[in-house]
């Protein structure tokens, strides 16, 4: 599914002329090696471009359509027409110059061999150069000592042309090239298990996936099949499950160009997470990108849609058509492979309706200053300690609960168990935490529970005689009591009762109400005022039979939160509103 999603896309982009043709791959290239007629080298020419990363304008290397890779390992094998500075010039840069030859020689081999019978010009100053140079002096020619350190960095070159700009502009050089390539294709043939096409040269090595974070700088495999265990029918490596030589090409093809594309990807905790349109067209992305952290800064117009779904409003895809199909992909690196955290497909407008569905199920009650949308950002760093240096959840929790909202589906257990525990650890109940545990009852617990509902609001709900809930509200009217009466005080019952005023009731508060008593008798000025609160929620309270339960279930205890920061907001808006009078 993944494969044939990226295969398709990839021939969407092809048809718009937006991504490189088979046996060409876009490729970072820093230097042109300028050649005269005679194949002399007369000029290297710089090929970085300044671009904006972050706010700051730094070099990077210009991408060009050149032609694809060779699968390297281990092994001695060259690039046409473009290469490193151990290929191209016989560079020394690992200290081992009898390598840096053999590389050298290697890649004269190739060019030769493909160049040789041509009549172009550029082809014939390339041979001319390979005739001629001398690697073992190359690090003694005048335009590369400037260069050394780049070059020795593992820069790539690429061969200037004589007619044209580069080499592999010239048109009998890239047919010479096509007719190399074809005659190289692979002689096991079968039906493509992508495509569906039979009889199909089989990729035997899938193409590199490049750019995925935390995976090799020489890239990643997203297919491999590399030991005897994995064999059948006598079939190697990725002769196993049939993928032919263009579908290979194509999905890499497409997921590079993905990763590759910044304003259109996202990591999530160490995971590289890329979406797309079956269109192609970029304005989903945006949408898709800016629904999901919608606080990210942009310089695109945000539009209605967008609006809508952050805002949690009924979603207006006037502009967009919602049967579009729209793909999001999650990949975590894994050594030398790349591992597929997470795929979804669905059609945007589903997408949009079960982000806006979120973002109402995370609206809560908060102080003026605050950001009005909690990002997923914000949600998984709920879920780490406060004063930590390391704020990056766990990325299994972070591949699970993207997948979830996306998806419309519960909220894995995790994620409210992490926060459960994270406020218990830190006694801190923050509005990213609160609004977490409220969309976790609504999606996960609430259908079983329509009780829960009326609890399940923006703000606070005085009517509600649900027992975990008016515990919490009074946990947090008792609190204020305390730092009424004794203000800036070092602890609180918070730091001390917290968590057993929580989880088991019964034990905690008949100590927290008589500590309370000696409180209102030390608060002259408002003492009175939270007696009389403190009595209603009491009254509330024991009007019933057991009053004080031994034991509060998880759920249970997330109502209980809700209703002490539901308690705390409402004290906090009723002050900042007779500000407002005065």
């Amino acid at each position: 599914m993944i494969l044939q999603a990226l295969t398709r896309y990839y021939e969407t982009l092809r048809e718009a002329d937006e991504i490189a043709p088979r046996h060409y791959a876009k490729t970072n290239v820093s230097f042109g090696l300028q050649l005269d007629s005679n194949g002399t080298l007369i000029e290297i020419i710089p090929l970085k471009t300044t671009v904006t990363r972050n706010g700051k304008q730094v070099e990077r290397p210009q991408q060009l359509n050149l032609p694809e890779a060779v699968v390297r390992s281990s092994g001695i094998q060259t690039n046409f027409l473009w290469d490193n500075a151990i290929y191209l010039l016989g560079l020394d840069a690992k200290g081992d110059a009898e390598r840096a030859i053999r590389c050298f020689e290697n890649a004269k081999e190739l060019h030769l061999k493909l160049l040789r019978p041509l009549k172009s010009k550029s082809a014939a100053a390339i041979c001319s150069f390979f005739d001629h140079w001398q690697p073992a002096q190359s690090a003694d020619h005048p335009l590369i000592q400037p260069i050394m350190e780049e070059l020795l960095s593992g820069s790539n070159l690429v061969f200037s042309g004589i007619d044209t700009t580069y080499a592999f502009e010239d048109s009998e050089i890239r047919a010479a090239w096509e007719c190399y390539r074809n005659e190289n294709e692979n002689s096991f043939r079968s039906q493509c298990l992508v495509t569906g096409q039979v009889d199909q040269p089989i990729e035997r090595v899938h193409p590199k996936v490049k750019g995925v974070q935390g995976g090799q700088t020489a890239g990643t495999s997203l297919v491999s099949a590399n030991a005897s265990a994995f064999e059948s029918y006598s079939l190697s490596f990725n002769l196993n499950a049939p993928v032919s030589e263009y579908a290979a090409f194509a999905y890499t093809s497409a997921l590079n160009s993905l990763i590759a594309d910044f304003d259109h990807r996202m990591t999530l905790n160490g995971d590289t997470v890329v979406c797309w349109a079956e269109t192609g067209e970029a304005m989903y992305q945006d949408v898709f990108l800016l629904g999901v952290d919608p606080r990210a800064k942009t310089e695109k117009d945000v539009s209605e849609t967008l609006r809508s779904i952050v805002n949690g409003m009924p979603v207006n895809l006037a502009d967009f058509h919602p049967e579009t199909p729209f793909y999001v992909l999650c990949l975590s690196p894994n050594a030398a492979r790349v591992s597929v955290r997470f795929f979804l497909r669905d059609t945007f407008g589903r997408i949009a309706e079960h982000l806006s569905e979120h973002y109402r199920n995370l609206e809560i009650a908060m102080a003026p200053n605050e950001s009005p949308y909690l990002s997923i950002y914000d949600i998984l760093k709920a879920t780490v300690r406060e004063k930590s240096d390391d704020k990056a959840a766990s990325p299994l929790l972070s591949g699970a609960t993207m997948r979830a909202i996306l998806g419309g589906t519960p909220y894995p257990a995790m994620l409210y168990e992490s926060i459960l525990i994270r406020i218990r650890a830190d006694r801190v109940i923050n509005r990213a935490r609160a609004a977490t545990v409220k969309a976790y009852l609504i999606k996960n617990i609430s259908p079983t529970h329509p009780d829960y509902k009326e609890v399940l609001q923006v703000a606070l709900n005085e009517q509600s005689e649900l027992k975990p809930y008016v515990l919490g509200r009074l946990f947090s009217l008792l609190e204020q009591a305390q730092e009424s009466a004794n203000p800036g005080i070092n602890a609180t019952i918070t730091d001390r009762y917290f968590d057993s005023a929580c989880a088991t009731p019964k034990l905690a508060f008949p100590t927290l109400l008589k500590l309370n008593r000696h409180h209102l008798s030390k608060d002259e000025k408002w003492g009175w005022r939270y007696e009389k609160q403190i009595g209603e929620l009491v009254d509330k309270l024991e009007a019933e039979d057991d009053p004080y339960p031994s034991r509060l279930t998880l759920e249970e205890q997330g109502l209980f939160i809700l209703g002490y920061y539901h308690q705390k907001q409402a004290r906090y808006t009723k002050k900042t509103e007779s500000e407002k009078e005065n």
